[in-house]
């Protein structure tokens, strides 16, 4: 007999990967772009490029996500024991 498989529409992959970065939570990158942005300003005397800011737009955009993830990860036996995360 063969194992049942679930099949998995790219819909669903999507959002399963959105939930797990918090994309669909935004205080966080926010709160990780206001420090990041005034950095830029700052160390451009106030005019940074485009280029500059874009990099560092996908890169807190990046480590937001991993920072969840790993989050995620390392609390996955503590989340069963606490009612909310249930």
């Amino acid at each position: 007999m063969q194992p049942r498989t679930q099949s998995i529409t790219l819909s669903q992959r999507f959002n399963a990967y959105v939930q797990l970065t918090r994309f669909d939570k935004p205080i966080g990158t926010e709160l990780l772009l206001w420090p990041t942005f005034w950095a830029v300003w700052l160390a451009a005397n106030g005019q940074p490029s485009f280029k500059v800011v874009l990099i560092m737009f996908l890169g807190v955009l990046l480590m937001r996500a991993a920072g969840c993830a790993i989050n995620d990860f390392a609390d996955r036996k503590v989340d069963g024991l606490v009612e909310r995360t249930k």
